[in-house]
């Protein structure tokens, strides 16, 4: 497997270093992931394998590297990659105008190593957008007002890095499939290496399956971290009408808008 070569940025004082240390230990456990996913093989239904942490690397180094230096009170676990988000941007959740716009990244995106001709991967040229990522930064973007609010204590990932498509390009997410029982063994180890880095006091599953996935790898590990469901944004959910009131709601209630707006005290050096 290609060894991505990670961009070293320009440092001249002891907090930018330490900083981007941080950020190199994350990314390092990112590539240590798909280093072990790549051998797997998937039975059908499954057809195409999307792994945007390979072909959108440099978007995922931008963000990790501009919003990931230090430890994080609260952790956001999403899924894995949608076809019109992370797939096209490297970004968890990753609608691309919100990613552009608002998060302020825009690099070169590569390609699949194999593509299905019905969801191509066009990056930031893709006219699609993913409703998920949409509804979710969206909401962020009106509590939070700035990716800096968000970002100084915050943090969100994807439990597994990559896409899986049918023949068609209908999307499959880990709980559509059967025999996950490697991928999740895989993915749980290399979760747990995120959670002991970013040190979070909360972790946010947004979705049952994030929930379920956060829960076991935390029981596994002996770790008491407090875990709560954030419903998923994506219209596919059951009850998902006014997701974005609902979300208002459930940082109110859980009293995590004090993480998230301007003046929250933080954990990083």
């Amino acid at each position: 497997m290609l060894k991505r070569k990670l961009s070293k940025p320009s440092l001249d004082n002891p907090l930018k270093i330490a900083r981007a240390d941080f950020a190199q230990k994350f990314l390092d456990i990112q590539l240590e992931l798909n280093t072990a996913l790549k051998p797997l093989r998937f039975k059908p239904p499954v057809a195409y394998v999307y792994n945007p942490v390979e072909y959108a690397f440099k978007a995922n180094e931008s963000y990790v590297r501009k919003y990931c230096q230090g430890p994080k009170k609260l952790l956001f676990l999403g899924m894995n990659p949608g076809p019109f988000g992370m797939c096209q941007t490297g970004v968890p959740f990753g609608e691309i105008k919100s990613v552009r716009d608002w998060l302020e990244i825009e690099e070169e995106v590569g390609k699949p190593e194999k593509e299905c001709p019905q969801r191509p991967v066009l990056g930031f040229a893709c006219t699609r957008s993913e409703v998920s990522g949409d509804r979710l930064w969206n909401v962020l973007k009106k509590l939070c007002g700035s990716p800096e609010n968000f970002f100084k204590n915050c943090f969100i990932y994807n439990y597994c890095p990559i896409a899986m498509l049918r023949s068609d390009g209908g999307n499959l997410t880990p709980r559509d499939i059967k025999d996950t029982q490697v991928l999740e063994e895989i993915c749980d180890r290399h979760y747990f290496k995120i959670i002991e880095l970013l040190q979070p006091e909360i972790i946010i599953g947004i979705g049952e399956y994030a929930e379920k996935r956060s829960l076991a790898t935390l029981k596994n590990n002996n770790s008491n971290i407090r875990v709560i469901r954030l419903p998923h944004p994506s219209p596919r959910s059951k009850n998902n009408q006014n997701w974005a009131e609902k979300a208002e709601t459930f940082f109110k209630n859980h009293d995590l808008l004090k993480y998230m707006t301007d003046g929250a005290p933080t954990d990083q050096n």
